[in-house]
């Protein structure tokens, strides 16, 4: 198998998990009445303290190497903060207060931002492709935001402000890291910014006081909330951009959004009008168009 085909493989693995974790977590908020503070807190721990022990157990101490250096270590310190704790939080935040598929579409005007980012970093006017995808997501969110209605918002401000939030700190989860991916990898990479991201999230959180109520499900749905929707999503897609390059990765992580929609439907019961359909396939639309159509 290629380079590429691996890539688009991993990065379509880690989207799908992902999506799958962002209907856990609605569950456990409607249903088992835990919060998105501290659900994000725990997992954070949890799947970054998993992940360092698969990579002691291949690297040894060289793990810490990437602490050793100033500029890894700056780079891995702010992916810990703003790549990782702030786009994981700032998702499940816009989850609780709206819908996996609502938030998960909203976080994915993250690729639009990326374009943008390279485009500015080329200093070149944007080709005919890239506006028309600009303006199809630009579309997108406002019929998801308002069902068409200027006058008044079809979700609510919170939803709205942490979806945007979250799609801000999901283009930094791309770009950023890349360089720390190609000489630490994607076990110490992801490892520590979940690691310290939690950390540095505790004392904030309060993640002592343990909220909701707990039974096997819960334990359950937590289970697959660290596991498949931290562990397997987040090693599988940052090893899919390690692959593909950061534009092309996050593209084909596309399919989060519709897995995240889908299982919303099926197992959370949630209903979508047809200004929120409308408002997902324009901006699903424009991105997978730039995935497929744009070879630059």
């Amino acid at each position: 198998m290629s380079r590429s085909a691996k890539g688009i493989c991993f990065a379509i693995i880690g989207g799908s998990c992902w999506g799958l974790s962002g209907v856990m977590g609605k569950y456990l908020f409607d249903v088992k009445e835990l919060t998105a503070v501290w659900l994000v807190t725990v997992r954070l721990l949890s799947a970054g303290a998993l992940m360092l022990a698969a990579a002691w157990a291949k690297r040894g101490m060289k793990i810490f190497d990437v602490w050793k250096r100033k500029d890894s270590a700056v780079r891995q310190f702010i992916f810990c903060i703003f790549g990782m704790a702030a786009c994981q939080m700032s998702y499940f935040l816009a989850v609780q207060y709206s819908n996996p598929g609502t938030a998960t579409v909203l976080q994915y005007l993250a690729p639009v931002l990326i374009m943008l980012f390279c485009l500015g970093k080329e200093k070149r006017m944007p080709r005919l492709l890239e506006v028309t995808v600009l303006a199809s997501v630009i579309i997108g969110v406002f019929m998801l935001a308002t069902h068409g209605n200027i006058k008044s918002l079809a979700i609510t401000e919170q939803a709205l402000a942490w979806g945007l939030i979250s799609a801000v700190t999901c283009a930094v989860y791309n770009i950023q890291p890349k360089k720390l991916l190609e000489e630490f990898g994607t076990l110490e990479t992801v490892g520590w910014g979940m690691l310290v991201g939690g950390i540095l999230a505790a004392p904030v959180t309060k993640v002592w006081e343990v909220p909701g109520n707990w039974d096997s499900m819960t334990v359950l749905m937590m289970a697959g909330v660290v596991l498949i929707g931290t562990i397997i999503a987040f090693g599988c897609y940052l090893h899919g951009v390690a692959l593909l390059g950061p534009v092309k990765g996050s593209m084909f992580g596309c399919v989060e959004p519709l897995a995240a929609s889908i299982l919303s439907a099926a197992v959370l019961g949630q209903v979508f009008g047809a200004m929120d359909i409308l408002g997902m396939v324009c901006i699903i639309g424009g991105v997978t168009a730039l995935a497929v159509f744009d070879k630059k």
